[in-house]
C-alpha cells in the first residue's frame, strides 16, 4: 500500500511540473514559428527585388531580331537606335553559245553579286543611315572590297504626318523610275533589267544627289482602296554617279527623275482585283560633251550575263549636249499563284551640235542627230507548286517552285552619222537593230532566303555587229558579214542567298 502512495505521490509531482513547464514550452515554439514567419517574408521580399531587377536589367538590354532576307536587327529598349547588318550573295555558272576563247567558258562562274551592308537609325527610326559594300567588282589593282554600292542619309518625315515625304541625300543611292520590268531581284524569275535601260545609263538608277518620296499614301477622299507613290530625284553630274575616286565629273548639269506608282484596289477583299498596279517613271538628262567618264553619254544595247558581255549596238561614249528623255511605263495583274507584268521603254537622245571635242579628234566631226531605244517586255511567272499541292507557293513558303517566261524586244535607231561604234575599224555597218529575246527560268525556294535558278535566253539579232559574230558562232574566223541575222542560247544556274 505504501508504494502505490509513492507512485502516486511521483505521478502528481511529474504531472505538476509538466504543467508548471507546459505554458512557458508554447510561448517558445509560438515565438520560434514568429521569427521563422518574419524570415521567410524577408527572403521573398528579396527575391521579389532580385526578380524586379532582373527584368529591369532585360528590359534595358537590346533585342535581336534576325529576320531571313532582311538580316539582323538589334534595337535599344527604347526604341531609340536600331542597327541592321545584312548580306546578298550571287554565284552564277554559265553555259553560252559560242567560242570560249571570246565568251566565258562552259560552267564559268562569276560572282554576280557579293554585298555586305548596314543601316543605322536613330529617334526611333527618324533618321536612317544605310551603306552597302561592293564587294563582286574588280577594283583598279585587284578583287576586293574596294567600292561603295550604297551610302545615303534618309530622313522619315512621314513618321510625324503621313503626307509628308521621306527625304533622301547620298551617294550611289537608287531610284525608282518602272516596278514591273523585272521584279526583285531576291524573289523574280527574271534574271536582269531589260537591255536599254540596263545600258542607257540608269540601270538602278544609282546616282549622287537628294530626293523626296511618298510611299503608301490613301486616294484623295478614298475614290478608291488602294494607295499611291510618288519619287522625285535630283540627279547631280548625271545618273551612275558615286563617290569613286576614278569618277570627277566636273560638271553643273542635273538630271531629274519623277516615279509614279498605283495600287488602285490592294485594300480590297476581291481577289480578282487586289492584285492591279501601274507605275510610269521619267528621267529627264542633261549630258554634258566635256565627261568621257560617265555611263549616261551612252546609248548601248549588250548582253548582260558573264564578264565577257556582247555589245549588239552603241553609240559610243562621246555624246553631245542635249535633252536625254527616258520615259517607262508598267503595268502588273497578280491573282493567288500567277503574275504578269508588262513594261516598256521609249529612250530618246537629241545632240546638238557637236561640240565634243573627243569625237573631233576621232574624225566625228559632226555627232549630231537623234537617237532612239525602245524595249517591250511581257513577263509571266507561276508558282507551280509547293508542300501544299500543285499551283500553291510564295517566296515565302519553303520548297516552292517558281516558273517564268518573260518576252523583250529592243529597238535601236540612229539619226546621225557613224551610228554604230561596235566596230571601230570598218565604221558604221548599219544604222538599225531589232534584238529578240526570249527567256525560259524555274526558281527554286529552299527557303525565303536561299534559292537556286535556272534558265535559259534565247537571242534572235537582225543586224549583228561583224565583231561579235564570231563569239557567238554566227559566222567562223574572219568570214563576218556586215549586216547578218544570228541567234544564240545561253543558259545560267544562278545560286542566291539572302542573310
Amino acid at each position: 500500500m505504501k508504494k502505490l502512495l509513492s507512485i502516486a505521490a511521483l505521478g502528481s509531482l511529474l504531472a505538476a511540473l509538466v504543467l508548471a513547464v507546459a505554458p512557458a514550452w508554447a510561448q517558445n515554439a509560438d515565438s520560434r514559428i514568429t521569427e521563422l514567419e518574419n524570415e521567410l517574408a524577408r527572403l521573398e521580399g528579396e527575391q521579389m527585388e532580385l526578380k524586379k531587377e532582373a527584368v529591369a536589367a532585360a528590359a534595358a538590354m537590346p533585342t535581336f531580331d534576325y529576320r531571313p532576307g532582311r538580316g539582323l536587327t538589334i534595337t535599344a529598349a527604347d526604341r531609340a537606335w536600331s542597327w541592321n547588318m545584312k548580306f546578298n550573295f550571287n554565284a552564277d555558272v554559265h553555259f553560252p553559245e559560242g567560242q570560249d576563247g571570246r565568251r566565258n567558258g562552259i560552267g564559268d562562274m562569276y560572282g554576280r553579286r557579293l554585298r555586305p551592308g548596314f543601316a543605322f537609325t536613330t529617334n526611333g527610326g527618324f533618321y536612317e543611315a544605310q551603306a552597302e559594300i561592293d564587294c563582286d567588282t574588280p577594283s583598279t589593282t585587284q578583287e576586293r572590297c574596294g567600292n561603295i554600292q550604297r551610302m545615303g542619309l534618309f530622313v522619315h518625315f512621314e513618321q510625324m504626318n503621313p503626307w509628308l515625304p521621306m527625304f533622301q541625300i547620298g551617294f550611289d543611292v537608287p531610284s525608282p523610275i518602272n516596278t514591273y520590268d523585272q521584279g526583285s531581284t531576291s524573289s523574280a524569275a527574271t534574271f536582269e533589267l531589260p537591255m536599254v535601260r540596263r545600258d542607257n545609263g540608269f540601270n538602278t538608277g544609282s546616282h549622287t544627289g537628294m530626293g523626296l518620296g511618298w510611299e503608301n499614301l490613301p486616294a484623295p477622299g478614298r475614290l478608291f482602296p488602294g494607295t499611291w507613290n510618288f519619287h522625285y530625284r535630283l540627279v547631280l553630274n548625271g545618273m551612275g554617279s558615286s563617290d569613286s575616286a576614278n569618277f570627277n565629273p566636273q560638271s553643273d548639269k542635273a538630271d531629274h527623275v519623277v516615279y509614279w506608282n498605283i495600287n488602285p484596289f490592294v485594300q480590297s477583299k476581291n481577289k480578282w482585283i487586289n492584285g492591279i498596279g501601274a507605275s510610269v517613271g521619267v528621267w529627264f538628262s542633261n549630258p554634258d560633251e566635256r565627261n568621257a567618264t560617265n555611263a549616261n553619254n551612252r546609248a548601248r544595247l549588250r548582253t548582260q550575263l558573264g564578264r565577257n558581255r556582247l555589245t549588239l549596238s552603241d553609240s559610243g561614249a562621246d555624246m553631245d549636249r542635249g535633252l536625254h528623255t527616258f520615259i517607262t511605263p508598267g503595268v502588273k495583274y497578280q491573282v493567288g499563284p500567277y503574275k504578269l507584268m508588262v513594261a516598256g521603254g521609249f529612250d530618246r537622245w537629241n545632240s546638238h551640235n557637236g561640240r565634243n571635242t573627243a569625237a573631233k579628234e576621232a574624225g566625228r566631226p559632226g555627232e549630231v542627230g537623234r537617237i532612239e531605244g525602245t524595249y517591250f517586255r511581257l513577263i509571266n511567272e507561276l508558282f507551280v507548286w509547293s508542300p501544299k499541292g500543285l499551283f500553291t507557293g510564295s517566296a515565302t513558303t519553303p520548297k516552292s517552285l517558281l516558273m517564268g517566261y518573260s518576252f523583250e524586244r529592243d529597238w535601236s535607231d540612229c539619226g546621225r552619222p557613224n551610228c554604230d561604234e561596235t566596230v571601230t575599224a570598218g565604221g558604221a555597218q548599219f544604222r538599225r537593230n531589232r534584238i529578240l529575246r526570249n527567256e525560259l527560268d524555274f526558281r527554286y525556294f529552299f527557303q525565303s532566303n536561299m534559292t537556286v535558278a535556272v534558265g535559259w535566253q534565247w537571242y534572235d539579232v537582225s543586224n549583228m555587229p561583224t565583231s561579235e559574230q564570231v563569239s557567238v558562232g554566227c559566222s567562223r574566223n574572219t568570214n563576218t558579214v556586215a549586216g547578218k541575222s544570228c541567234n544564240w542560247v545561253d543558259g545560267l544556274v544562278r545560286v542566291a542567298y539572302y542573310f
